[in-house]
């Protein structure tokens, strides 16, 4: 073999290898693709005030921290701000849209927002499903008990409590937060706590 041949060669191994290479890198990227999901987002409108957003934003990434494996169940959730409104806060299935009362202590923002966020949770999650059942025996409640009625219940403090979806709501207020910065009715048990924390987890 003449030397510019061999140099020839060498060229075209270190070209193949190149492109093997690459084609591999291109392969491991297009295989991982698929399972990289965005994470939920919070979409603030020009109602919600400068204080208001920072506090969303960072309850809100704590939040999803609690959630970490179930991101992939629910989506974006957007927050609306309201001088008016018949209780602290709500949320509207239809659009994924929280609205909160304002003015509002941090404490009472915060709890609201959470309690608000877990029901775009139960509502957007397919899978939140299968929560239930185990939600329904911590609660000491009967495997048959509707989780929530089908038209909204009168507004008193004795029907909202006893709701098992309030019952959760303000069991993951309890455990994103620490505790209920804001007490309220509904009671909520230690176990029921552990369920939606294990739940959130992924198990």
């Amino acid at each position: 073999m003449r030397p510019g041949e061999r140099r020839g060669g060498r060229l075209a191994l270190r070209l193949a290898a190149a492109l093997l290479a690459a084609l591999a890198l291109f392969s491991d990227w297009e295989g991982a693709a698929p399972t990289r999901r965005h994470a939920p987002q919070l979409i603030v409108d020009d109602s919600v005030g400068a204080d208001l957003e920072a506090l969303a934003r960072e309850t809100w990434g704590r939040f999803l921290v609690f959630f970490r494996a179930r991101q992939g169940c629910f989506g974006d959730v957007r927050l609306h701000a309201a001088r008016a409104l018949d209780s602290r806060a709500g949320y509207d299935p239809a659009s994924a849209t929280v609205t909160v009362q304002v003015p509002g202590t941090p404490a009472m923002l915060e709890s609201a927002l959470v309690h608000e966020w877990a029901h775009h949770v139960e509502f957007q999650c397919s899978a939140h499903q299968s929560l239930r059942p185990a939600f329904l025996a911590a609660q000491g409640l009967p495997a048959d008990t509707p989780w929530r009625p089908e038209e909204p219940a009168p507004p008193t403090t004795g029907d909202w409590s006893a709701l098992p979806s309030e019952q959760y709501a303000e069991a993951v207020v309890e455990a994103v937060l620490g505790g209920r910065p804001v007490p309220t009715w509904v009671r909520v048990s230690p176990q029921a706590v552990a369920v939606v924390e294990a739940w959130a987890s992924g198990h």
